[in-house]
């Protein structure tokens, strides 16, 4: 007995194959939204790994201090920071990123004398010598790295030297307060302006946003690194 065979018609195969290619069309768009989302869980694990990290960090600066009348100087009030606590670090905490110069600017104003000059060596020494250490294939050529992108660290006249700078919050409260001003100015343009002084205007808007948000992330980054010794 002859066994039939069936042919599906040209409709059906047409069919199909539009079929077929809606399932290729979904299942790449599938694989691209996977991609997506695994980029966005890796950051979001990188930024708790770096959250962490911090967290590990300031807990050994997270204590109590005796207040003291009136208004102190950061200075002052860094030194406040308790010895027996910095002594009592066990452990290696490997810093990254702003974590570095974060941690490296509270545990050097709370030497005795925070507003004095220091070589990036002795700075690295004393770092270590409290229990952190930064990352990287060198440890010592990071650290250097990231001193020197902190809003409160200058360099001196010598070489490889580097000195607190506590009025940075101040000037930059002040430098924002102005940068508001700007702004607020740059938002009464007469009705018979020009185009030009419409289009300077906006380019004077522009830049003074550009350097508002930039000295927000240094005041923010400087009100971190000294910790609560700035109102």
């Amino acid at each position: 007995m002859a066994t039939e065979t069936w042919t599906p018609s040209r409709r059906i195969q047409a069919a199909a194959v539009a079929e077929h290619e809606r399932v290729e069309r979904e299942l790449k768009r599938l694989d691209l939204r996977e991609r997506e989302l695994a980029a966005e869980l890796a950051a979001v694990q990188a930024a708790r790994a770096e959250l962490e990290q911090q967290r590990h960090a300031l807990n050994h600066f997270a204590h109590k201090h005796e207040p003291s009348p009136g208004r102190q100087g950061v200075g002052r009030r860094l030194r406040a920071l308790q010895e027996p606590e910095i002594a009592a670090l066990n452990g290696t905490t490997v810093l990254k990123g702003a974590s570095i110069r974060e941690t490296a600017v509270r545990v050097l104003a709370a030497k005795h004398e925070p507003e004095s000059p220091v070589h990036y060596r002795d700075w690295f020494e004393l770092l270590t010598a409290q229990g952190f250490i930064s990352g990287g294939k060198d440890p010592l050529a990071t650290f250097l790295t990231q001193i020197s992108r902190s809003p409160v660290v200058k360099r001196t006249t010598t070489a490889g030297v580097y000195v607190l700078d506590h009025e940075f919050v101040t000037r930059a409260r002040q430098r924002l307060a102005n940068l508001a001003a700007e702004l607020s100015e740059t938002q009464q343009l007469p009705p018979n302006a020009s185009v030009e002084q419409i289009a300077a205007t906006r380019e004077r808007r522009a830049r003074s946003t550009t350097e508002m948000h930039e000295t927000e992330r240094q005041l923010h980054e400087a009100l971190r690194s000294l910790s609560d010794a700035t109102d």
